[in-house]
């Protein structure tokens, strides 16, 4: 563990009562009690509620005015549809240390949304099947320089798996040119793919697993995934080159019987200490730029949102893709629509 900096002051977080936490259980679960629950319990006497995560049910329950959990996790392509429909109370801010607030980028200080964890969608491969492994999308595509079966996100995460955005880095399209997605190329090119895909995945489980269980060679997987297996001895490997950067926001729901503790528990997962410690159990990237300077060196290159990665990587832009057209739909949608038509024939 790096040395880390003293917390300048900070406001009193002590409290009484609960907060109600939606998640997927699994290692995501365990991450976010040993980071942040059981610590915020101790440090401030607020309990954490865990049940369990359904967006659908989470909607449909603040809409009729009676929440079931107080907050919930967004990727940030969905935050500006949740704040269209009127169900996401505001962030106050006053809870927060202003050296906190300070490192946080305004990305990831919103209204209505403040930064979870940065997360990245890598290429990985099975470092038995290859020994020179691709070097870029362009390389994942040919099959003639790096035979084999394929792993591709599924339709329904097209955004979280970057489909398109690597479909057109593999057509040679630099970052710069990425957006506004040229869906007809991006289509043509992925359809390019298709025939060498034996597996479209649909969770991040089923990334290392299959490359280790020969169920394809190389495959498209979030980073954290992967940086475990090849800690649990798995031959797998990934790289940062033309890596697609994503993440989440943590969000308070409107009517929010809880809102008060909820502000006080947005404001303690946001500190350098607890991102650091999530980072070290979970390799999620901190929002807190702070945060680097709580890690040692040897983890920090596995963390995306490392300034030594930048110029590998493409920030996803979240804004065009919730972008609708004239008939309300928006790009998400349209390309989830082709991607299913170009899967099913």
């Amino acid at each position: 563990m790096a040395s880390a900096p003293a917390l300048a002051e900070a406001p009193s977080l002590k409290g009484e009562g609960e907060i109600v936490f939606p998640t997927l259980g699994g290692s995501w679960e365990d991450a976010l009690k040993r980071a942040f629950f059981e610590p915020f319990t101790a440090e401030t006497g607020i309990e954490v509620v865990i049940v369990p995560e359904d967006h659908a049910k989470l909607m449909a329950s603040t809409k009729a005015g009676q929440p079931y959990a107080d907050l919930t996790s967004l990727s940030g392509g969905m935050l500006e549809a949740w704040v269209r429909d009127g169900i996401l109370g505001e962030i106050d801010y006053k809870y927060f240390d202003p050296e906190v607030i300070e490192n946080i980028p305004e990305v990831w200080r919103r209204d209505h949304g403040v930064g979870r964890v940065v997360y990245s969608m890598v290429m990985a491969w099975n470092t038995d099947a290859y020994k020179t492994a691709p070097a870029n999308w362009a390389e994942f595509f040919d099959q003639s320089k790096f035979s084999g079966p394929r792993g591709f996100a599924a339709c329904d995460k097209i955004v979280d798996g970057a489909d398109l955005e690597i479909a057109l880095m593999a057509d040679g399209v630099p970052f710069d040119e990425i957006y506004p997605i040229d869906m007809d190329r991006a289509f043509a090119k992925l359809e390019s793919l298709k025939k060498d895909v034996s597996k479209w995945w649909t969770s991040g489980s089923q990334q290392a697993q299959g490359l280790v269980a020969g169920e394809f060679d190389a495959t498209t997987a979030y980073n954290g995934r992967i940086y475990r297996a090849i800690k649990d001895g798995a031959p797998v490997n990934f790289t940062w080159n033309q890596s697609v950067q994503m993440y989440d926001y943590m969000v308070v729901m409107k009517d929010s019987p809880n809102y008060d503790n909820v502000m006080k528990f947005m404001a303690f997962f946001s500190r350098p200490d607890r991102q650091a410690e999530y980072a070290r159990i979970q390799t999620g990237g901190p929002t807190n730029a702070k945060t680097f300077e709580y890690v040692d060196a040897e983890l920090a290159k596995w963390l995306p949102g490392n300034p030594e990665h930048k110029d590998k990587v493409l920030v996803q832009d979240y804004s065009w893709w919730a972008q609708a057209d004239e008939q309300g739909r928006t790009n998400w949608e349209r390309a989830v629509e082709r991607c299913t038509k170009l899967l099913s024939n």
